[in-house]
C-alpha cells in the first residue's frame, strides 16, 4: 500500500506541476498577444484623433482604455522628435525610468516579467513610418523623418487571475488526484490481498470454483501424474495462465486509457476556459472597434461640411474682390477729376492774380487822372472866366476818376474773395485727392486681403477634402478589421463549439474506460 503510493505521488506530482506549468506559460503568450493589440488599437485611435484635431481629448481615450480587464497601466511616450515639435506633454508623456528611455533611444522593444511574476510590463516603440495603419506619420510630424523613434507605448497587463487560476487549477486536480488515488489503492489493496497475496485455497474445491465462474483467474489445478485427469489440469493450468496474462494487459490497458481519458478532459475544461476569455475580448475589441468606425463616419460628415462652408466662403470672396476692385476703378476716376479740378482752379487763381495786376494799372491811371483833373481846375481857376469850361471838364473827368477808383477797389476786393475761395478750394481738392488716394489704397488693401482670404479658403478646402478623404479610409480601415474581429469571433464560437464536443466525447470516453475496467476487474487475477 505505501509502496504504491510512493509511485502515485511523484507521478501525479510531476503531471499537475507540468500542466500547471503549461497553462501558465499559455496565457504569458496570449498576454504578449494582447498588449500588441491594444499597441495597435491605442496607436490607431491616437491617430485618428490627430487627424480630426481632437488630439487634445487623448488623456480621455486612454482612460478608456485602462478601464479593460487585467490593464494596470498605460501610457503613450513623447519621443525627442515629438516633443521638439509638439512639447514635451504631460507628466504621464515623459519617461520615467531608464528602461524607457533607453527604448526612446533605441528603437527596441521591451518586456519583463515582474519579480513576483503577477504582471507583465510591456514597453514598444513607435516607428515614423510613411504607411503606418494606412496614414504617413511624417505629414503630422514633420521634423520626425521616417524610421525614428516618435515615442513609445508602455503597458503593464495583470497576470493575478491567471495565477490565481493556475493555482486553483493545480490544487484542484491534486485533490482529484488524491480522491482517486484514494480507491485506486484500496482496490489494488483488496485485489493484491485477495487475489495475489492469497494462495488457491482448498484445492479441492478449485474445479468447483472455476465451474462456478467466480472470476478467480488464479485457481490451478494440481497436477498429479501422467493421466488423463493430470495431462487435463496442465492444459487447463496452461490456459488459465494465458487467460491471466491476456486479462492483466487488457487491465493495463483500460487504466491508461482510463488515465488519457482523464488528461483529455482536463485539457478540453482548460481550452474551453480559454476560448471563452478570448470571445469576451473579441467582443470587447468588436465594441471598440464599432465606436472607432461611428467616430471616423462623424469626421468625415463633419469634413464635407467644412469643405462646403469654404467653398460658399471662396464664393463670398471673389465677390468681394470684384466689388473692391469696381470700387478701385470709380475710385481712380474720382480722383482723376479732382485732380482736374484743383488744375481749373489753380488757373483760375492765376488769373485772378493777373487781373489784380491789371486792376493796379487802373488804379494808379484813375488816381494820375485825378491828380491831373485838380490841377487843371486849379489852372482853370487861375484863368479865371476863360477857363471856366475847362474848369467843368476838369470836375467831370475827376468825377469820372474817383468813380472808377471806386469801381477799381470793388474790383480788387471781389477780386481777393475770389482768390480766397479759390485758395480754400484748391485745399479742399487737395484734401479731397489726398483722401481719394487714401481710399485707392485702403481699396486695394481690401483687394489684396481678399485674395489672401481667398487663397487660404482654398488651402482649407484642400485641407477639408484631404481630411475628409483620411477619415473614410479610416472608416473603411475600421469596417474591414470590424469585419476581421467578427470573423474571429465567429472562429472563436466555433472553437468553443469544438471544444464543447471534444469534452464530450472525453466523458463519454472516460465512461466507456471506467466500464471496460469495471468489466475487466470482475476477473481476479
Amino acid at each position: 500500500m505505501v509502496s504504491l503510493w510512493l509511485v502515485l505521488f511523484p507521478a501525479w506530482t510531476g503531471m499537475i506541476l507540468w500542466a500547471a506549468q503549461e497553462q501558465r506559460n499559455t496565457a504569458i503568450e496570449e498576454a504578449e498577444a494582447f498588449s500588441e493589440t491594444l499597441h495597435e488599437i491605442t496607436m490607431a485611435g491616437l491617430t485618428t484623433l490627430m487627424i480630426t484635431g481632437m488630439i487634445s481629448q487623448r488623456a480621455e481615450f486612454l482612460d478608456q482604455i485602462v478601464e479593460l480587464r487585467n490593464l494596470n497601466d498605460l501610457r503613450v511616450l513623447r519621443g525627442k522628435n515629438v516633443a521638439g515639435q509638439y512639447g514635451q506633454g504631460t507628466e504621464n508623456e515623459q519617461p520615467r525610468n531608464r528602461t524607457e528611455r533607453q527604448v526612446l533611444e533605441t528603437g527596441e522593444p521591451f518586456s519583463e516579467l515582474s519579480e513576483d511574476g503577477n504582471s507583465l510590463r510591456k514597453i514598444m516603440p513607435v516607428i515614423s513610418s510613411e504607411d503606418y495603419l494606412g496614414k504617413n506619420c511624417t505629414l503630422c510630424h514633420t521634423i520626425a523623418p521616417a524610421g525614428s523613434v516618435l515615442g513609445a507605448v508602455s503597458l503593464e497587463i495583470s497576470l493575478e487571475d491567471v495565477n490565481r487560476d493556475v493555482s486553483r487549477f493545480g490544487i484542484e486536480i491534486y485533490t482529484v488526484a488524491v480522491l482517486l488515488s484514494l480507491p485506486v489503492m484500496l482496490v489494488m489493496y483488496f485485489f493484491v490481498k485477495y487475489f495475489v497475496t492469497r494462495p488457491l485455497h482448498d484445492m479441492t474445491t478449485g474445479l468447483q470454483g472455476i465451474a462456478e465462474g467466480d472470476g478467480d483467474l488464479r485457481h490451478r489445478l494440481d497436477v498429479r501424474g501422467q493421466d488423463e485427469i493430470g495431462r487435463a489440469s496442465g492444459a487447463f493450468n496452461a490456459m488459465m495462465d494465458n487467460f491471466h496474462d491476456l486479462i492483466a494487459r487488457v487491465l493495463d490497458a483500460t487504466r491508461q486509457l482510463t488515465g488519457a481519458a482523464g488528461d483529455l478532459a482536463s485539457v478540453t475544461d482548460r481550452t474551453n476556459a480559454g476560448v471563452s476569455n478570448q470571445r469576451n475580448e473579441v467582443d470587447q475589441l468588436a465594441t471598440a472597434m464599432n465606436e472607432m468606425s461611428a467616430t471616423a463616419q462623424e469626421v468625415a460628415r463633419g469634413a464635407q461640411e467644412g469643405a462646403h462652408a469654404t467653398g460658399e466662403a471662396k464664393a463670398a470672396a471673389e465677390t468681394g474682390a470684384e466689388v473692391v476692385s469696381g470700387a478701385m476703378g470709380k475710385i481712380e476716376q474720382l480722383a482723376a477729376e479732382v485732380q482736374r479740378a484743383a488744375e481749373v482752379i489753380a488757373e483760375l487763381g492765376k488769373d485772378s492774380q493777373q487781373i489784380g495786376s491789371v486792376l493796379d494799372v487802373i488804379r494808379g491811371i484813375a488816381e494820375q487822372t485825378n491828380l491831373l483833373a485838380l490841377n487843371a481846375a486849379i489852372e482853370a481857376a487861375r484863368a479865371g472866366e476863360a477857363g471856366r469850361g475847362f474848369a467843368v471838364v476838369a470836375d467831370e473827368v475827376r468825377s469820372l476818376a474817383t468813380r472808377t477808383q471806386s469801381s477799381t477797389e470793388e474790383i480788387q476786393a471781389m477780386i481777393e474773395r475770389l482768390q480766397q475761395a479759390s485758395g480754400r478750394a484748391v485745399k479742399v481738392m487737395e484734401q479731397s485727392q489726398q483722401h481719394a488716394q487714401s481710399s485707392l489704397d485702403s481699396s486695394a488693401e481690401a483687394n489684396q486681403s481678399l485674395e489672401a482670404i481667398s487663397s487660404s479658403v482654398i488651402t482649407i478646402n484642400d485641407v477639408n477634402t484631404q481630411l475628409a478623404s483620411s477619415a473614410e479610409e479610416q472608416s473603411a480601415v475600421a469596417e474591414e478589421m470590424n469585419r476581421n474581429v467578427t470573423r474571429i469571433s465567429d472562429a472563436a464560437e466555433g472553437n468553443a463549439q469544438a471544444a464543447a464536443e471534444t469534452k464530450a466525447a472525453s466523458e463519454q470516453l472516460s465512461t466507456l474506460a471506467g466500464e471496460l475496467e469495471a468489466l475487466v476487474e470482475r476477473f481476479k487475477t
